[in-house]
Order: structure tokens, then C-alpha cells, then sequence
């Protein structure tokens, strides 16, 4: 019997971005605002929400950098 590693099971988990998904990092926030074919809107923000900007990257560069900061999901 094969055991399945941690870090394949959190990158399932991670596949399916979806407008509204809330990722915590620490004591930073990530939310998902637009999810397209290939690329991810998001804002990253701390509690206090001054100046928040979004960025748009790919949704593999995101799960990389979800996956190496352990985010956790805390609102879909």
C-alpha cells in the first residue's frame, strides 16, 4: 500500500481557485477576487485594508506560493 504525501493532497486542494476563497498566511489575508482560464486576481491584505491593490499572477505561481507559506483556507 503507498502512502499519498501531505504536500499532494494540499496541491488537490489547492487546484481550484474560486472567486471568494479567502487564504490566511500568517497574519496576512489573500482573497481571490477574479479567477480566469490560466491567471488569478487577488488582494493581499493585513487586517487593516488601506491601500489594498490587486495582482494578477498565474495559478500555478499562486498554489506554489500558497503551498510553500502553509496558507490555510479560511472562507470559500
Amino acid at each position: 500500500m503507498k502512502r499519498q504525501n501531505p504536500a499532494a493532497s494540499a496541491l488537490q486542494t489547492i487546484e481550484a481557485f474560486r472567486k471568494g476563497q479567502v487564504w490566511r498566511i500568517g497574519e496576512l489575508n489573500l482573497a481571490v477576487t477574479s479567477v480566469g482560464k490560466t491567471l488569478v486576481h487577488y488582494k493581499r491584505y493585513t487586517v487593516n485594508r488601506r491601500g489594498i491593490q490587486t495582482t494578477l499572477t498565474s495559478k500555478t505561481d499562486l498554489r506554489n506560493y500558497l503551498l510553500s507559506s502553509d496558507a490555510v483556507l479560511v472562507a470559500e
